[in-house]
């Protein structure tokens, strides 16, 4: 079958489809806030009929999971797509130049809330089906996609709707859901992904805030909750719970190799970022190895007290930190979060409560899968450039149910670029590998079915 059919189809229809995206960037679905959630996930899935697929909704006590099918006429070979329609909250919105639900194309870009992370993705994958049913009547392979609502906030049901479905989601491959083209025009593979462990920790003082002259009485939360968080990492940024980096292994000969390859672009992110250095004066394959391979124990937010205008003297009675913990592979979020609990009470903060907000375990799959290479080959074929293979990750999200429940390979790729601005104000991705990634998921669903 000639690709270039595909390709044309996708060049002519490139402004419905950039439509399309627009119409599902306008649609909120914050799952943090369970806002716009099911009418997001009834739009996804009539998006999703209309290009051809056969669709269940699957309810287990949180929002919405789709899934859709479609069966090739002549393939026996799965290929699953795993794509999230939940998004991140757009505040701050000052920051934005459009709305955040705009959709706006604009100096070649096109831009709103979840077009990167995870829109764009989802249109693509969907849209490389359509052209290959309008153009030649039937996909290469069988094609599944599993499209949750609860990424962004860990999805917590996810695992036990797998366990249960497992034959429904059983492929013989995955493509995950986000990637990226670098500054030069090379598509960028990810093998796998670090785990991510989300924590509230929660001080609590007297019955209600008094007046900041009742200090020398009155214990402050505020204070007991810095002290407790000073006790989890050093100057050196080593965390210190006990056992943490037990099961740490460095990356293997095979994983530094293809390290080497990778370009590693640090001027320009340290520019983008108007940083002078990285943490520590880590610079080329250290940096790289630090990013991908060291575990992390990160303050995302500190609620207490006053925070406006002016002065107010009080002395809070509550204060509450949130926390994320990336994993590398080999750790589990269970066995770490035990270690976290038993720290804070071997430290004396016992009185500090400990509130799991959701988590995922790291994932790899091997370099010379077989899968690995025919995505390299579909992405050279595209590109007309090598590929940019990470035999990991910096990012989480529950690929190891897809890798180790449901024993298949998993690679991430698609179509956002370096400065995509993914969980920030202007999100946005480029038209031009909008269009390119959707040609690219119909070349990996050609070269899979050729085996």
């Amino acid at each position: 079958m000639d690709l270039e059919k595909i390709y044309d189809y996708v060049d002519v229809n490139s402004k419905k489809f950039l439509e399309d995206l627009a119409r599902l960037v306008k649609q909120p679905s914050v799952s943090a806030k369970n806002e716009g959630i099911q009418q997001c996930a009834e739009l996804v899935e009539k998006m999703m009929k209309e290009t051809g697929l056969h669709t269940k909704i699957i309810e287990n006590g949180g929002n919405p999971v789709l899934y859709g099918e479609i069966k090739s006429e002549k393939a026996k070979k799965t290929l699953l797509f795993y794509n999230h329609y939940d998004v991140q909250p757009p505040e701050p919105l000052e920051e934005w130049i459009d709305d955040p639900l705009s959709g706006k194309i604009r100096d070649g870009k096109i831009y709103g809330r979840g077009v990167a992370d995870n829109k764009g993705n989802i249109v693509s994958r969907l849209k490389a089906v359509e052209a290959f049913l309008k153009t030649v009547g039937s996909v290469p392979v069988n094609v599944k996609f599993l499209i949750e609502g609860e990424e962004e906030i860990g999805s917590p049901h996810l695992e036990a709707i797998i366990q249960r479905y497992k034959k429904l989601f059983s492929a013989d491959a995955t493509i995950w859901e986000f990637g990226d083209i670098d500054r030069n025009g090379r598509p960028c593979l990810y093998l796998g992904l670090k785990g991510v462990m989300s924590v509230e920790l929660r001080a609590r003082g007297a019955a209600r805030d008094v007046h900041s002259s009742e200090a020398p009485l009155i214990p402050n939360p505020a204070w007991r909750l810095v002290w407790a968080l000073n006790t989890l990492k050093d100057e050196r940024d080593e965390i210190l719970i006990d056992g943490f980096y037990d099961k740490v292994k460095p990356p293997s000969a095979e994983e530094i190799e293809c390290l080497k390859e990778i370009p590693f672009e640090e001027k320009e992110q340290k520019r983008e970022l108007e940083l002078k250095k990285f943490l520590h004066d880590v610079i080329g394959l250290n940096a790289l190895k630090t990013l991908l391979y060291q575990p992390t124990c990160t303050i995302n937010g500190f609620l207490t007290g006053y925070t406006g205008l002016g002065s107010k003297t009080v002395l809070p009675n509550k204060a509450m930190a949130k926390l994320d913990l990336r994993l590398v592979f080999n750790q589990t979020s269970k066995e770490i979060f035990s270690k976290l609990v038993r720290y804070m009470k071997k430290r004396g903060f016992e009185d500090i409560e400990v509130v799991e907000q959701g988590s995922s375990d790291p994932a790899k799959t091997p370099i010379n899968d077989c899968f690995v290479q025919t995505v390299i080959k579909a992405a050279e074929k595209v590109y007309a450039k090598k590929a940019v293979v990470y035999p990991t990750s910096e990012a989480s999200g529950p690929m190891h149910l897809f890798r180790n429940l449901l024993d298949c390979p998993v690679v991430s790729v698609g179509c956002s670029h370096p400065d995509s601005r993914e969980h920030a104000p202007n999100e946005n991705i480029k038209v031009e590998d909008f269009i390119k990634g959707t040609k690219f998921m119909a070349a990996i669903l050609h070269y899979f079915g050729k085996g």
